[in-house]
């Protein structure tokens, strides 16, 4: 209904503007990227740039006057006046007041302002006019017009009886009639009186009061509604209110109402400074009319429970923080919600909904020269059931790097940490362990370098010593561990010239030893250490776990080889291609947990490759490791993306990652369908559990004066509180409407899109 209603207004023209015609000149091609808008007014020629109250070049066919009275000049009359014009059949000038008077047709251009009316009253003394039954141009906002009276007056303009649109000249999409309009060439904001917007020729708006953007710079004032409708929350429409208060901060205020829910309130407060960057943001919902804190009430009551259904308050906070100050920087991430749940039902994006833990972290740095100090705490908020990660209160991390004699280089690395559980946790065992660790590392470094390749020397020792507690009666308390560590890195740059020299081909081939010794680390904590995800670039690694509570022992070769495209102008790669593999003289026997698996004794690692192509408009991005004693995908992601301008996208991807049981395929796009509509979706499928994650679908019509988008989403919703959750579908419509150079609503459908499809980006849409 509403893609008709605006289709129907966009084809619906007004009688031929004269004036505007007579400014607007079309293009062939799109406008400044605008590719929606293939015109724009385009101001005539002036001689003079002098302002009003300079000399008057007056010409016309006759003049008769009464010196020191009036001058009636008639046929052709022209009067310039600096960068102003007046074009009329007849006038009268009267020379006491250095008024221009004429009952005809009159025609008044500067930098601008274009009017044409069928009388008029000008001042030349002054930047005055009063122009009555006028047809008007304002052509630095790109707006046109009639208006019953225009009445000028330095730089600030009043529109009585007027309609105003942004549309080009003859057609009407939208247009705002008032009984007055004031606005200010120098200003922000335009206020209109007793206003009513229309959509072609129905009316869609009133407003006793309206107050729209004139120009880019900032203001106080309302912003785009956002306006959402999904199963689950029914209405969900969001008012901005934004407060410029001043050039370095602001604060935006944002009431909430959902249908579903009840109303809330959302605040953000902005600062950017010459050393700091900080934001502020919080969201208050009292009294969720469908949620308890723990579960939705479509949940609570099919469980039957003998209680009342309690709504809860819910809540979010956020502090987050960049500063430098010479060689210090300082970082602070913060984010606490009230309940599990809360992005799941009120956030605006599947990528927050879907978190699983929010980090809270704090960090000052140091650097000068070769040092580097960084003192930092970190916890986290989960989000479903389970057992939390460790939190590290603080952590502190010095290291140094020195010339010994000629290349040789030494470093020494340190880190000290503290690591704790949440107080209400309930945990025994292993799991309950809390401590401090102190990690020293000090290592002699060899780097030989020359245009054809290099080799890399290095040694050193790792210490680690713990000062546990909560530890079971049969572990040590304060354990140890020292290891040496020494390494060979190795490499050729091989090139050659194709095409005729336009291109460079690269063999790179590379080889890397590493010996680690072994020491029994099946009794120590767990505070930081994770298995990574096998890929090309953890070849040449010298831990294949992350962390420092496990350090693998090894004495491996790894091998690999990259080839590389070129362009020979400016070395821009074109393409990108490594294979490598690992291969073990020994067994490995340290393991994340547990005993060693078949898998620490085979004697080669996983197959790894990487692919980075970027030719043309195409871009392909591939990791794969195969097991060939498994015979099977450890890794596979390719990403392959089309962009042809702003309007032309396609995705296409595809991930499989054993380690963490992952099967999905992700398709999105973005495609024209004419000069002016567009059409746009992804789907998100999860092919191990056989359910879409996220699927969304939408047309766009865009057009000099009108933006509208309409999508369809659906979403999987996942309770949070239950360890096995039944499996919901969300789904809703979101809209975005915007009149450019007026006001609109919604901006949740573009930034949906500028996260679910790579290469969108929403302003080149404005």
């Amino acid at each position: 209904m509403l893609l008709a209603l605006l289709a129907q207004a966009s084809a619906y023209s007004a009688e031929p503007a004269q004036l505007a015609e007579s400014l607007w000149q079309r293009k062939p091609t799109a406008r400044d990227g605008l590719w929606y808008c293939t015109g724009a007014y385009v101001e005539p020629d002036v001689a003079s740039t002098a302002g009003a109250g300079g000399a008057v070049d007056l010409s016309a066919q006759t003049l008769r006057s009464i010196l020191g009275a009036t001058t009636n000049v008639a046929g052709g009359v022209v009067v310039r006046q600096g960068s102003r014009k007046l074009t009329a059949a007849a006038m009268q000038i009267d020379e006491t007041t250095s008024l221009v008077r004429t009952t005809n047709a009159i025609r008044l251009a500067e930098p601008g302002l274009h009017v044409i009316g069928q009388s008029a009253v000008v001042g030349l003394h002054d930047d005055s006019a009063r122009i009555e039954s006028a047809q008007f141009v304002l052509t630095g906002l790109e707006m046109r017009g009639e208006a019953v009276r225009v009445d000028r007056q330095g730089s600030a303009l009043r529109l009585a009886g007027t309609s105003l649109t942004r549309c080009p000249p003859g057609r009407n999409t939208w247009r705002l009639r008032a009984n007055a309009i004031d606005l200010n060439q120098d200003a922000t904001f335009a206020t209109a009186r007793h206003a009513r917007l229309l959509v072609g020729n129905v009316p869609v708006f009133y407003s006793p009061y309206l107050r729209f953007p004139v120009s880019t710079e900032r203001a106080s004032g309302f912003l785009f509604p956002n306006v959402g409708y999904d199963d689950e929350d029914g209405v969900d429409v969001a008012v901005p209110y934004y407060l410029n208060l001043a050039p370095h901060y602001d604060a935006t205020l944002t009431p909430r109402y959902i249908a579903n829910r009840g109303t809330g309130l959302e605040a953000e407060f902005r600062h950017r400074g010459h050393r700091s960057r900080n934001e502020l943001r919080g969201a208050f919902l009292g009294g969720d009319e469908n949620y308890n804190g723990d579960l939705p009430r479509a949940d609570f009551l099919a469980d039957g429970v003998a209680a009342d259904f309690v709504p809860a308050d819910r809540w979010l906070a956020r502090a987050e923080h960049r500063g430098r100050f010479r060689s210090l920087r300082t970082l602070l991430d913060y984010t606490a919600v009230s309940d599990n749940d809360y992005f799941v039902d009120l956030g605006a994006e599947l990528a927050v909904s879907s978190r699983v833990m929010l980090q809270r972290r704090t960090e000052v740095q140091y650097t000068h020269g070769g040092l580097f100090a960084r003192l930092w705490a970190q916890s986290f908020q989960r989000l479903e059931p389970g057992l939390a990660p460790y939190r590290r209160l603080p952590e502190a991390n010095v290291t140094y790097a020195g010339t010994v004699w000629g290349p040789l280089e030494w470093t020494f690395g340190g880190a000290w940490s503290s690591f704790r559980r949440g107080s209400a946790a309930p945990v025994a065992g292993i799991a309950a362990i809390v401590g401090r660790r102190l990690h020293l590392e000090p290592r002699l470094r060899l780097p030989l370098v020359r245009p054809w390749g290099f080799l890399t020397l290095s040694a050193g020792l790792r210490h680690t010593a713990y000062d546990l507690a909560k530890t079971p009666s049969n572990i040590d308390r304060t354990p140890t561990r020292t290891l040496g560590v020494a390494s060979a890195d190795g490499g050729l740059v091989l090139e050659r010239a194709v095409r005729g020299g336009r291109w460079t081909q690269t063999l790179e081939p590379r080889l890397h030893y590493l010996h680690q010794t072994y020491a029994a680390q099946d009794e120590l904590p767990r505070f930081d250490a994770a298995r990574l995800t096998f890929a090309y670039r953890q070849l040449f690694r010298d831990n294949r776990f992350a962390g420092l509570d496990r350090l693998g022992d090894a004495n491996q070769l790894a091998a690999g080889v990259t080839s590389r495209l070129l362009t020979t102008d400016n070395g821009r790669e074109l393409l990108a291609a490594s294979i490598g593999a690992i291969g073990y003289f020994e067994d490995r026997r340290v393991v994340l947990s547990g005993r060693p698996t078949d898998y620490e004794s085979q004697p080669t690692s996983a197959l790894a490759g990487e692919l980075r192509s970027a030719l043309g408009p195409t871009r392909i991005a591939a990791t794969l490791a195969w097991n060939p004693h498994d015979k099977a995908w450890e890794e596979a992601g390719v990403a392959v993306s089309f962009r042809r301008g702003p309007r032309r996208l396609l995705n296409v991807g595809y991930r499989r990652r054993k380690l963490t049981d992952i099967d999905q395929t992700d398709l999105s796009f973005h495609w024209p369908l004419g000069k002016q509509w567009n059409a746009f979706g992804r789907l998100n499928h999860d092919w191990r559990f056989g359910q879409t994650i996220e699927a969304f679908a939408g047309v766009g019509y865009a057009s000099c004066c009108l933006d509208v988008k309409v999508l369809w989403h659906r979403t999987v919703d996942v309770p949070r509180n239950r360890l096995q959750p039944d499996l919901a579908k969300d789904s809703g419509v979101l809209l975005q409407l915007v009149f450019r150079g007026l006001a609109g609503f919604g901006t949740k459908v573009d930034s949906r899109l500028a996260r679910g499809i790579k290469g969108f980006r929403g302003a080149e849409y404005r």
